[in-house]
């Protein structure tokens, strides 16, 4: 237990020390690279937020994009339209995608697999629709433009500033999805993943739990879509089309239902598009092959296939090492 805690340390620390050197290796000014930063801080937390539905409990979403976006247009509606301080409004939006993800909730007691991932691609469509059509209050199609960045005692944060907040909200969501998969109520979500009639008859109740996590889930990525509002100062339902795969993608590829796996896959797929621009419209299939290749060759996801290397080189050099003491056990004898 303590090997593990002590390596989990040591890996976040390096992510946090190449993190914080990242604005300054790319440059303070260079906007576009900036904002590329953000996109990592935001894909990571709703990769966080998919991860305690899919990888903990089981529960599949193939919608939660539309935690994200009620997140987002919340948070929109009330700074840009109504003028509410932005700490005020990112609290509204993480209250209003708890409440989604509740809603979602109820669906988990009801539905598994198949059933449960359609349901939650309606939600997805439903919401899409009532902000396309309700201009009134959204924007509709035109969406809302000039969202601002936060001013902190009367200072605009610059996008660089911007960025190490962001950073910091994902490694406060880290470190809480941490306690939360390693407390008690973390135990319960393995075992209802793993066997859930076995976990119901030891005391397990399922469906609260399923409740809580969809909740938890929502308001996390609701708390994404507040930081995508902010890093890209518009919002239109458009942008959300793909969001949903691109987030399913990241979090398979990085390793389901691990702590690392969702952070491993943000990395991987957000640079994906910057590497493969000239077949922007191709990025689904991409992605699609991206997924089966990831299942065949590395069932566990790239953390865990970088775990296994590690793990078999550490090995091996302990082998090496017990060698010559081995040898010169032989020699005395």
């Amino acid at each position: 237990m303590k090997k593990t805690a002590k390596s989990t340390v040591i890996t976040l620390v390096v992510l946090i020390a190449v993190a914080l050197l990242a604005p300054v290796v790319v440059g303070l000014k260079n906007n576009y690279m900036i904002n590329i930063l953000c996109s990592y801080c935001y894909f990571g937390i709703l990769c966080c937020s998919l991860n305690l539905l899919l990888g903990y409990t089981g529960q599949i979403s193939m919608g939660h994009a539309a935690f994200m976006m009620i997140g987002a247009y919340t948070y929109g509606i009330l700074n840009k339209f109504h003028g509410v301080h932005f700490l005020i409004a990112a609290l509204a939006a993480l209250a209003v995608s708890f409440a989604a993800g509740l809603l979602l909730g109820a669906a988990c007691c009801k539905l598994n697999a198949i059933f449960l991932a359609m349901t939650t691609v309606g939600f997805y469509k439903a919401v899409s629709t009532v902000i396309i059509n309700e201009g009134w209050l959204t924007g509709g199609a035109n969406g809302i433009s000039a969202i601002q960045k936060w001013t902190v005692f009367g200072y605009k944060l610059k996008n660089w500033q911007f960025y190490y907040i962001a950073l910091a909200v994902v490694l406060l969501v880290f470190l809480f999805c941490y306690r939360m998969v390693n407390s008690k109520t973390g135990r319960a979500m393995r075992a209802m993943c793993s066997a859930p009639i076995a976990s119901s008859a030891m005391g397990v109740n399922n469906n609260q739990l399923k409740f809580l996590v969809c909740g938890i889930s929502g308001a996390l990525a609701g708390l994404a879509g507040v930081l995508y509002a902010v890093t890209n100062s518009y919002l239109s339902a458009d942008m959300f089309a793909k969001v949903s795969v691109q987030t399913l993608t990241m979090t398979v590829v990085g390793g389901m239902g691990t702590l690392w796996g969702p952070l491993f896959g943000t990395l991987a797929i957000t640079t994906l598009p910057e590497l493969l621009r000239p077949f922007a419209d191709h990025l689904d299939g991409i992605y699609g092959v991206v997924i089966i290749l990831t299942v065949i060759f590395m069932p566990n996801g790239i953390y865990g296939f970088v775990r296994r290397m590690v793990q078999k080189a550490s090995a091996k050099a302990k082998a090496k090492k017990a060698q010559p003491a081995n040898a010169a056990g032989k020699k005395g004898e």
